[in-house]
């Protein structure tokens, strides 16, 4: 399966495509904002919203499902609105009072997500995206089935994109290197069957 576009690519009913506008008009929105506050945030969060939405497709995820996981993809670090600019922009890695401030922002996004009756159905995923399956993940410590699959999707997803992505206390690393990293912690940080299929289809789009 492709690694493919995904907006306006969905056929449904009258009532599906009445909240699908609803969420687009909330999600736009929310875009907007982050655009604002962080130049250059969406390209990342556009290209974590196809691998997640490719993903969900290639695990059989029902039409409306594959919708959630991509709006969440979008929309999975809103929280980092309200994280001090001195945290996110630092340009070395985090103390642990630091960290502690980071990972609120699951919660942040969660919240700001369930005040819009749009897309609350959304915050759910948001809230649990860097929980593991080992069950060392926040903010719930969530483990294994419990953490709803979509949430497992962007976390791949997410963490795959931030690899690759050259940051102030790191260099970006290659696409084999960034697979590789994701197939290591397939089972710990990384629930395996989104691994595997991730990482075949990440495959399949550059053969």
């Amino acid at each position: 399966m492709p690694i493919c576009e995904i907006m306006g690519n969905s056929a449904m009913n009258d009532h599906d495509a009445g909240q699908g506008a609803r969420n687009r008009e909330g999600l736009y929105l929310l875009l907007k904002v982050q655009e604002e506050h962080s130049p250059g945030v969406l390209e990342d969060l556009n290209r974590v919203a196809r691998f997640a939405t490719a993903t969900a497709e290639c695990l059989g995820l029902p039409e409306y499902e594959v919708e959630r996981v991509e709006i969440a993809g979008r929309l999975h670090n809103v929280g980092n609105l309200a994280i001090p600019q001195a945290i996110l922009n630092k340009p070395g890695p985090l103390i642990s009072e630091e960290w502690e401030v980071m990972r609120t922002h699951a919660e942040i996004g969660a919240r700001i997500l369930a005040s819009a009756p749009s897309l609350a159905d959304v915050a759910e995923l948001v809230r649990s995206h860097h929980e593991r399956p080992d069950g060392r993940g926040y903010p719930d410590r969530l483990a294994g089935d419990e953490i709803p699959l979509g949430a497992s999707i962007i976390a791949v997803c997410a963490g795959f994109v931030a690899m690759m992505r050259r940051r102030p206390f790191s260099d970006a690393i290659t696409v084999e290197a960034a697979l590789a990293e994701v197939d290591k912690h397939s089972g710990t940080q990384f629930d395996p069957r989104i691994v595997d299929a991730f990482c075949e289809l990440l495959r399949l789009a550059r053969a």
